[in-house]
């Protein structure tokens, strides 16, 4: 690389309405989240950007909840759009005693993603929750259903628009390794009668300040029956800092 070359790199920025906390204390009651928006630029030989969005917001009661994530991704190299995708994702958790060990739960996933040719990828799911295991710091809970899976391609693709039912597995680890470090892993398998999909996100987040958090995570996305011309797997790494408030 030349002397002269440019690069310059924006950290992804993120805001949190969740603060770090022990994952043993039950969910604050009413409104609660986090929203995160990052961002990335660079120069020189590539000229990249990556653009990162995401709100997610949670409504805690005794007896139920309602979880809900918002997402937008955008990427470009030399000038050339090479990324946009879109997810909603909205959940409502019944509980049946009062530590939240056992629950049902309907949920719909919206998601619509060009560069993989998916219009719009419409799942809605029904299901049972447990906690499988529980202490001071460390929270693990197992899901497993039915779902509805209706995926719609858009118009540069020959493919016709699929629908399918599918058995939903989903796992979920939280982990607070000490007072500054936090680990959480989660897992969808969705395995229907023509694709099977798998989704994994993992992350580190650590505290730097009061209400301060450095969080780098890792995404991976597989389907095994894309759309013609796409790739079956699809990986993101972000560096995000966090402000809890």
């Amino acid at each position: 690389m030349q002397a002269n070359t440019l690069h310059r790199a924006l950290t992804l920025i993120s805001v949190s309405l969740t603060p770090l906390s022990s994952l043993a204390a039950e969910p604050t009651l009413g409104l609660n989240g986090s929203g995160e928006l990052g961002f990335t630029d660079s120069s020189g030989n590539t000229t990249s950007t990556t653009l990162f969005a995401a709100l997610r917001l949670d409504y805690n009661q005794a007896r139920y909840a309602i979880k809900s994530n918002f997402e937008t991704n955008y990427k470009s190299e030399d000038n050339v759009q090479t990324e946009e995708r879109y997810l909603i994702d909205l959940q409502y958790n019944r509980y049946y005693n009062p530590e939240h060990n056992y629950y049902s739960f309907v949920a719909g996933k919206f998601e619509k993603n060009r560069f993989a040719s998916i219009e719009l990828d419409t799942t809605l799911s029904l299901g049972l929750g447990k906690q499988l295991f529980k202490n001071k710091t460390t929270r693990f809970i197992g899901e497993a259903g039915l779902a509805q899976q209706v995926t719609s391609y858009t118009n540069d693709v020959i493919e016709d628009d699929q629908s399918q039912t599918a058995a939903r597995l989903k796992l979920d680890l939280t982990h607070q390794i000490n007072a500054q470090v936090a680990f959480s892993q989660d897992i969808t398998y969705l395995n229907g009668t023509q694709q099977t999909t798998f989704e994994s996100n993992t992350g580190f987040k650590v505290k730097v300040a009061d209400r301060m958090n450095l969080k780098a995570s890792y995404k991976v996305r597989h389907n095994d029956s894309p759309a013609a011309g796409t790739k079956e797997t699809d990986t993101q790494t972000l560096l995000t800092l966090i402000y809890d408030f």
